[in-house]
C-alpha cells in the first residue's frame, strides 16, 4: 500500500468536504437579508454545517497533513511553504473556534428567542447585525487564509515538487 497516496487522498477529501461549504455561507446570508423571516433557519443551517462538518474535518487535516509529511520524508522545518501553510491553518482554526463558532452560537440563541419579523417591519436588531458583521469579517478572512493555504500547497513556492 502506498501510504503517501492514502494520506493525500484523505487530506484532499477532508479539504473539499470541509471548506467547500464555507463558500456558500455568503449566499445564505444574502438570501436572509432578502427574507429576514428565514433568519432562524439560515443561522441553524450555518451552525450545523460549521460545527458538524467544517470544523471536525478541518481538525482531521492536521493528522492527514502530518501523515503526508511523514510518508514523503520532507523535513518540515526546512520547507518554508509548509511552515507558512501550517501557521495559517492554525490561525484559521483559532479564529474559527475562538470567534466564529461562539458568534454563530450567540446568533442561534438570539434567533431562537426573537419574535418573528413582520412584513415591512424593521430589519434585525442592531445586536444581531453586529454579530452578523463579525461573522462576515472573520469568515471572509478565514476564507482568504484557506485560499492562500491551497495556493501554497499546490504551487509549493521555494519548496520541493512531489512529482
Amino acid at each position: 500500500m502506498n501510504w503517501f497516496l492514502l494520506w493525500l487522498f484523505l487530506h484532499i477529501l477532508a479539504a473539499v468536504i470541509a471548506f467547500g461549504p464555507i463558500f456558500v455561507f455568503p449566499i445564505i446570508g444574502t438570501l436572509v437579508a432578502q427574507s429576514p423571516q428565514n433568519m432562524r433557519f439560515a443561522v441553524e443551517l450555518n451552525h450545523r454545517i460549521e460545527s458538524r462538518l467544517v470544523l471536525p474535518l478541518a481538525v482531521t487535516m492536521l493528522v492527514s497533513g502530518s501523515g503526508l509529511i511523514w510518508t514523503s520524508g520532507i523535513n518540515f522545518f526546512q520547507t518554508a511553504f509548509l511552515i507558512v501553510g501550517v501557521a495559517l491553518y492554525l490561525l484559521a482554526l483559532a479564529i474559527a473556534f475562538a470567534i466564529l463558532l461562539p458568534t454563530t452560537q450567540r446568533l442561534l440563541q438570539i434567533s431562537e428567542h426573537a419574535p418573528a419579523p413582520t412584513p415591512g417591519g424593521g430589519g434585525p436588531p442592531p445586536q444581531v447585525m453586529a454579530l452578523v458583521r463579525r461573522n462576515q469579517m472573520f469568515g471572509g478572512f478565514t476564507t482568504i487564509l484557506f485560499v492562500v493555504i491551497i495556493f501554497l500547497m499546490i504551487i509549493q513556492p521555494g519548496g520541493i515538487a512531489l512529482r
